[in-house]
């Protein structure tokens, strides 16, 4: 009997009984098309959620000189000529337009006034695919704001309650601000980038300190600013305003007098470094520059001892007046010991004015000890970091100080030239005296313009406003006033002069329009930032 072979299963067939399959490749045949046709429709009818604006980089902050261009982030890529055509800022701010993608960048041609409220609209315009196709497109208006920080400024009081000691005055609010106590007598001051504190060297009266034992005190100034997220990016801890509120007054003592007398100091621009001039008090032979950085000791700059100093824009170089030239200082090394390294030297100039705010040009003066023609005069000059050196000026006097507006477009000048004074003695030769003249140069042309004559005093102070809109300028009171300027106090405090500059009839030649004379007097009045 052969063998009985065991019979092999077979499969099913599809569509025979027992296929688990067909149901489910249905279902995901079906689920395809459903995707299938919802996708062309969208391809074919486009998103219809509306175009809209997703952020704005000053929206509700308040912004300052060194903040040069805005973001508008838009959701979806729009048509561009739409965009520029409909958006309006009140008071109008000129600039230029700009894009990377769906972002447009809106750049400030000239700095931003100070004082004021602005408002920003874009009430409609279209994406880039509507635009092409010729349908219409939805758009969700956008309206926003910002302010432009405060038109104030500090001077150290000479009257009343208000003398010696450091003073707020803020012209939005129209109102002055006491900010340190009676017993400090106010020397020196800086103020903060923010303008939230202000960095100062005073002695205490109380004590009866002598000048040379001043401290170095910070003291909140109550103003609050919220400047742009991409500001605090870069620097978070620098930018940040102070940890008291809107309190004004608070005081923190920075470095005091123990064991060294502190001279001349400087703040750097993001707020972080301190450089101060300081002699040992038991070996006088032990001076030069110190370094104070937030959380860290103070710690003396290995460098050759030296002048007057400066620290750089960048907050990491110093400028420092060695020997008969300019020597620039390294501040940011890898270790502290390494700090004091001379990056770079420049003979001939004995004098640093001021630096503009990008780093790329400096005035200097040159007192010519080399030059017999000119060895009684000074000249002052424009040097760039790409090694150019223009002579501006050269005057027979003294070039009291120079300070560059925001866009580098002019260069203010503090000056002075010697003019021949007849003797009322005969058996006597006639003298010389000095006389004051406030100018701007044109960077362009190099032209420059003499905007006043100034009265001839002891001391005259400079400061331009951030907006370059403006100059402050405060001058010791000793002798009637030549120059009508407002209405002259009725005694013999240094006066505090507001020169509005305008620019309206002349673009390339500023003009002094409508100045007065603040009711109030002090010294060293200089402008928030």
């Amino acid at each position: 009997m052969a063998p009985r072979r065991l019979a092999r299963s077979r499969p099913p067939r599809r569509g025979q009984p027992g296929d688990t399959a067909q149901p489910l490749d249905r279902w995901a045949v079906s689920v395809m098309v459903t995707l299938t046709l919802v996708l062309a429709v969208l391809i074919l009818g486009g998103d219809q959620a509306a175009a809209r604006v997703r952020d704005f980089s000053w929206q509700q902050r308040q912004v300052g000189a060194e903040d040069r261009a805005f973001l508008l982030t838009f959701s979806r890529p729009m048509d561009r000529a739409s965009v520029e055509a409909n958006l309006s800022l009140s008071p109008p701010l000129p600039g230029k337009v700009s894009w990377a993608g769906r972002r447009m960048a809106y750049t400030l041609t000239e700095p931003i006034p100070y004082g004021q409220t602005f408002s920003l609209s874009l009430p409609q315009a279209s994406d880039r695919f509507s635009a092409q196709s010729g349908k219409t497109s939805g758009f969700q208006p956008f309206q926003s704001g910002f302010q432009s920080r405060p038109r104030a400024f500090l001077y150290i009081g000479s009257q009343g309650e208000e003398a010696n000691r450091l003073v707020l005055a803020n012209l939005v609010q129209r109102q002055r601000l006491i900010l340190t106590p009676k017993n400090l007598v106010v020397l020196d001051f800086k103020p903060y980038p923010l303008g939230d504190r202000v960095l100062f060297s005073a002695t205490d009266r109380d004590r009866g300190e002598a000048l040379l034992n001043q401290q170095l005190y910070t003291v909140t100034t109550g103003i609050q600013i919220r400047p742009p997220e991409a500001l605090l990016g870069e620097s978070a801890a620098a930018w940040r305003p102070s940890d008291h509120d809107s309190e004004s007054g608070q005081l923190e003592l920075v470095l005091d007098h123990r064991q060294y007398q502190n001279l001349k100091f400087d703040l750097s621009a993001d707020g972080q470094v301190i450089v101060v001039q300081r002699v040992n008090r038991q070996d006088p032979t032990d001076f030069g520059p110190w370094v104070v950085r937030s959380g860290q000791d103070p710690y003396r700059l290995e460098t050759e001892p030296g002048g007057d100093f400066m620290i750089a824009p960048d907050s990491q170089s110093l400028v420092l007046l060695q020997g008969e030239g300019t020597a620039i200082i390294d501040l940011a090394p890898d270790t502290p010991a390494q700090a004091g390294q001379t990056l770079d030297f420049l003979p001939g100039y004995g004098q640093v004015l001021d630096i503009a705010a990008d780093g790329t040009a400096a005035a200097m003066v040159n007192f010519n000890q080399n030059d017999p023609k000119k060895r009684f005069m000074e000249s002052l000059f424009w040097v760039t970091n790409q090694g150019r050196e223009e002579e501006l000026l050269t005057v027979s006097g003294t070039i009291l100080d120079a300070q560059f507006d925001a866009h580098q477009n002019f260069l203010y000048v503090l000056a002075s030239e010697l003019l021949t004074e007849p003797s009322q003695d005969k058996l006597t030769t006639e003298g010389y005296v000095e006389q004051p003249l406030l100018l701007a140069i044109n960077l362009k042309t190099q032209a420059i313009i003499k905007l006043l004559l100034l009265p001839q005093r002891p001391r005259i102070h400079m400061s331009l406003a951030p907006d370059g809109r403006s100059l402050l300028l405060d001058l010791d009171q000793e002798e009637p006033q030549p120059v009508k300027v407002g209405r002259p106090p009725p005694d013999a405090a240094p006066e505090i002069w507001y020169l509005p500059l305008s620019l309206a009839s002349d673009p390339s030649s500023p003009q002094i329009s409508d100045p007065e004379t603040y009711p109030f007097q002090g010294l060293q009045a200089t402008w928030l930032p």
